[in-house]
């Protein structure tokens, strides 16, 4: 799963940075925006362009993404390092952009915000990052983890006393990381523990029907 994200994400990179006409490049951000022009009229496309879409700093948002989501794939699995993930970008886009509805509609907010640019991998990275470090596999993958996540955690979080959208979705996207990844752990735990509590009630009947057979 990390080499698939990190491998379409850069291949998005080079597009855009060598295919790509400057005046292309911002149409193909503007397309792949997650803002409520564009989740209007095609969420599922917008939201799934959107987490390889970026319009700069591509190669440290690689080496951070690669922090938090080859710890998270080696703890819980692609499967549901995919579905951890997956559910994390859709609720801090959904959360954030219903956030931002709810002001635009209040009057705090100008019309110019359906339009708004919102492209990037951040509610993916947040989300991988906050999980590595609470349920990582081993104490240097979750340090290294906490280091990347202090290292953004200023521009993660920043505007989010004003309730932008980034910040609002950044927020939504560590909590739900967090909430999946614990409810992943729990699930492994009464699978595991499952089979310990059948086996001291089969053992006895076993032995009581050997005598009986005798």
């Amino acid at each position: 799963m990390p080499l698939a994200f990190l491998g379409l994400f850069g291949a998005m990179w080079l597009v855009q940075e060598c295919v790509l006409e400057p005046a292309s490049r911002h149409e193909l951000i503007a397309w792949a925006s997650t803002n409520l022009a564009n989740l209007a009229v095609n969420p599922l496309g917008t939201m799934l362009v959107s987490a390889f879409v970026a319009e700069g700093a591509q190669a440290l948002l690689m080496v951070v993404i690669g922090i938090g989501l080859f710890p998270v794939a080696r703890r819980f699995g692609n499967l549901r390092g995919v579905l951890l993930v997956a559910a994390s970008h859709v609720l801090g886009t959904v959360v954030s952009e219903g956030v931002a509805f709810l002001r635009l509609e209040l009057g705090q907010l100008s019309d110019s915000v359906r339009t708004v640019s919102d492209v990037g991998p951040s509610y993916v990275l947040s989300a991988a990052l906050v999980a590595a470090i609470l349920y990582g596999p081993g104490r240097v993958p979750r340090l290294l983890a906490l280091a990347g996540w202090a290292g953004l955690a200023p521009f993660l979080f920043d505007g989010l006393g004003s309730l932008e959208v980034a910040a609002v979705g950044h927020l939504v996207a560590m909590l739900t990381g967090a909430l999946v990844g614990g409810v992943l752990i729990q699930l492994e735990r009464r699978r595991a523990t499952s089979p310990a509590e059948r086996t001291p009630r089969t053992v006895p009947r076993a032995l009581e029907a050997g005598p009986q057979q005798a």
